[in-house]
């Protein structure tokens, strides 16, 4: 594993002849008191989060093991399962430590000349290793996706956090509950598990489900505490309005006075970090889990391009005069001039460029003579950068606009990346962050013919364009656009999820009474069908007494007193209309017939019908039943006359709602259970890709999965209804492959895990 910092830091502070004994009393922690509330309250919830993670670690091993290929596999999963519990609680406990740790540094005094935290983050920590590097990308990934969730709430507990700290600055990064640090400190946790990679690597996926994702009310909570304690009660309402006081991307080389500490300043774009005229040595550091943000260093990508160069797998770096950074970097500015625009086609898709045959057709425009080669860092940059595009580029997930969109970006990206080769391991990097907040914000276009129209497609292009028009050596840019992009995203997934929460609402409402109508007519069919019923009782049953069942259903539930109640009335008035047979009954119905009356008028009270209609249907009721009763009893008493009701019509079967509604889900091309068992786990907020008639394509996020019926409702960006499936629909479409899952995490993070991946492969094999 790296070394961690925060050790680094430890040994650096323990050692005497380092810190003197005067100058560590001054570095103890000063937290604030509502800080400790913060911690407190931080600690319950991850508590309770920890506890469901390790409670289906249990399952999740036995399914791997279950689906094991081999008895050696298998029972690396159960040996797995017997190491987590029995180290369970000190896992727990180590992970709770490491965030009272972070806690501590956030809040802890810089030491004198740059020691401590803030001296250790250039520390050279040595290159990672394959595992490591795999623990780290899953990390960062993990890292981005949460950050980008949270945003708004993240942004706003950091800035409290800053406000109330005296003594250094704290960033996103440097939050103790920000999802750096999380992640960091899970990993910590977890380190003293003798388990195999693959192990670590699910670990970390229950981790992101089943903790980070749901960290919603633990950063609502603690803001709430601050906000009660009197810290920027207002903040939300300034965040859109730009950024004031500190900036959060200091400029190379800048130290603030008054001892905040360097380490911010470190962590972000142009600190210390290498700069236009670094070249190998800039970046050749992999700092995998310490100062680099949860991300691979430039180091370890340095070593697998050079593998692939061995294995004859990359273009050999070319002979000849080379050119360094900073020509490197004009000859890029002028080709990126060529690309201002005022506006991007949707539907046009560029090339990825070779940038290595562009340097060398426009070298000599810069530099007076022909220079064919690169410098091997910058080399490196240039190749890596182009597998991540190509990547993003292929990835079926984006669509065709927003490729059209950030396949602009190449050329800026491989700049910022030679002028700061520690964009590699930042997770948190702004341009980083701004390509995944691009991706996530076009997940739902499905094509370009209204886009020209829409406000996020030109929030988006206007945002490309910034960079292609404006970036030339200032990374500022990307942490103002990043902003900007935010507060825009923030406005419209509130307006947004306002439409959303409405649909749901409609549907579930839908949903519920369509079942209600469902128990009313199976009770009333049940209990009337193939009786003899007067006309006017039938049309009472299916008019009246059926929307009383049905809101005793909607109310209270089918099993409840009201239902109960109303079924009995049912039976009585079922029972008062049919001819008998023992002159003892119709006394019985005689005494039944007022108090039957007063709970049909009872009932049809709580429906709250018109008075009108609510004594036409007394009057008929009561007239119906006494001239039954009537005949029924002149016929028993003088054995005359015929059967009462035999003209009366038998009731075969009561409709209450109209048959298409009503009609059971069709299984005869019931989907293989596998498909079924996907279409189970899909959870809410999925995207997903409809087949439409004519080839087209519907992108489109599951709203709500609505019960009873188990029906899957889904939004279009807008939050407005567009489509709606069955389970065994949806089943039968992922079978016939109609219908594709996507992929909305970060795509910047999601490319280099890939890319990462695959040069590790061909490591392997070469």
């Amino acid at each position: 594993m790296a070394v961690n910092k925060w050790q680094v830091e430890q040994t650096l502070v323990s050692q005497p002849k380092v810190v003197p004994i005067n100058v560590a009393e001054s570095r103890q922690s000063r937290i604030p008191p509502i800080i400790t509330s913060v911690r407190q309250q931080a600690k319950r919830e991850l508590t309770r989060l920890l506890d469901g993670l390790f409670d289906c670690t249990d399952d999740a091993m036995f399914e791997m093991a279950d689906r094991s290929q081999n008895d050696l596999a298998q029972h690396m999963y159960f040996d797995a399962m017997r190491q987590i519990r029995l180290h369970r609680e000190d896992v727990h406990k180590q992970f709770l430590r490491e965030v009272y740790r972070g806690f501590e540094a956030a809040f802890r005094a810089p030491a004198p000349n740059g020691l401590g935290l803030a001296g250790t983050e250039d520390t050279e920590l040595g290159l990672v290793g394959n595992e490591d590097l795999e623990v780290n990308v899953a990390v960062s990934g993990i890292v981005s996706k949460i950050t980008s969730r949270f945003s708004l709430a993240i942004m706003e507990l950091t800035k409290r956090l800053d406000h109330l700290n005296k003594t250094r600055e704290v960033s996103e990064l440097s939050n103790p509950l920000g999802p750096r640090l999380l992640g960091e400190a899970f990993v910590t946790s977890i380190g003293e598990l003798d388990v195999d990679i693959r192990v670590r690597i699910i670990l970390l996926k229950l981790f992101e489900r089943l903790v980070m994702e749901q960290l919603g009310p633990l950063y609502e909570t603690a803001n709430n505490l601050l906000i009660e304690a009197g810290i920027l009660p207002d903040l939300r309402r300034t965040l859109g309005k730009g950024r004031t006081g500190r900036t959060s991307i200091p400029s190379q080389n800048n130290n603030r006075s008054g001892g905040r500490g360097t380490a911010a300043g470190a962590n972000q774009i142009g600190g210390d970090s290498a700069g236009p005229g670094s070249n190998a040595s800039g970046g050749a550091a992999g700092h995998g889990m310490g100062g680099g943000g949860n991300a691979v260093g430039f180091g370890v990508i340095q070593n697998l391009l050079a593998a692939m160069r061995v294995s004859g797998s990359a273009p050999p770096v070319l002979p000849g005069p080379e050119l360094d950074s900073s020509q490197l970097l004009n000859v890029l500015h002028n080709a990126q001039s060529e690309l201002n625009v005022g506006s991007i086609d949707p539907q046009d898709v560029p090339p990825l460029l070779d940038l290595r045959q562009v340097v060398v057709a426009r070298a000599p425009d810069i530099t007076g003579e022909a220079m064919n080669s690169l410098g091997r860092a910058d080399d490196d940059v240039v190749n890596f950068i182009g597998m991540l595009f190509d990547y993003i580029l292929n990835d079926r997930n984006l669509a065709i606009p927003m490729k059209a969109l950030i396949a602009r970006l190449q050329i800026p990206i491989v700049k910022l990346a030679i002028m700061d080769k520690s964009f590699f391991e930042k997770g948190g990097h702004p341009a980083r962050q701004l390509l995944n907040e691009l991706s996530s914000a076009g997940i739902g276009w499905s094509s370009a013919a209204e886009l020209k129209r829409d406000a996020t497609y030109n929030k988006i292009e206007s945002v490309v364009l910034q960079v292609l028009n404006g970036f030339t050596s200032s990374p500022d840019i990307f942490q103002e656009l990043l902003e900007d992009l935010r507060a825009f995203q923030n406005k419209e997934h509130q307006r947004n999820k306002r439409v959303e929460d409405r649909t749901r609402q409609t549907e579930t409402g839908k949903a519920k009474t369509m079942a209600a109508k469902l128990s009313a007519q199976k009770v009333i069919n049940q209990k009337a069908c193939g009786l003899r019923l007067p006309t006017l009782a039938g049309r009472f049953l299916s008019e009246v007494w059926s929307k009383v069942l049905i809101y005793a259903c909607l109310t209270s539930g089918n099993r409840s007193d009201d239902w109960n109640r109303h079924v009995r009335t049912l039976d009585d008035l079922l029972w008062g209309l049919q001819p008998l047979s023992n002159p003892d009954e119709t006394a019985r119905r005689e005494e039944l017939i007022p108090d039957l009356l007063r709970r049909l008028s009872k009932g049809m009270s709580e429906l709250k019908l018109p008075e009108v209609e609510h004594e036409r249907w007394m009057d008929r009721l009561n007239s119906q039943m006494m001239e039954v009763h009537e005949c029924d009893r002149a016929y028993l008493e003088d054995d005359a006359g015929p059967i009462p009701g035999s003209s009366f019509e038998a009731v075969e079967e009561i409709v209450l709602t109209s048959a298409d509604e009503l009609t059971p889900e069709e299984t005869a091309d019931a989907a293989r259970p596998e498909f079924v068992d996907k279409i189970k786990a899909l959870k809410e907020g999925t995207w997903v890709e409809l087949a439409q008639p004519a080839e087209q394509v519907l992108r489109c996020k599951l709203a709500a999965i609505v019960k009873p019926g188990e029906r899957y409702v889904f939004v279009n960006r807008r939050g407005m209804k567009v489509a709606e499936r069955s389970r065994m629909q949806l089943a039968m479409d992922l079978q016939d492959k109609k219908l594709t899952v996507l992929n909305d995490s970060q795509v910047f993070d999601r490319a280099l895990q890939a890319v990462i991946g695959n040069l590790r492969e061909m490591q392997g094999t070469g």
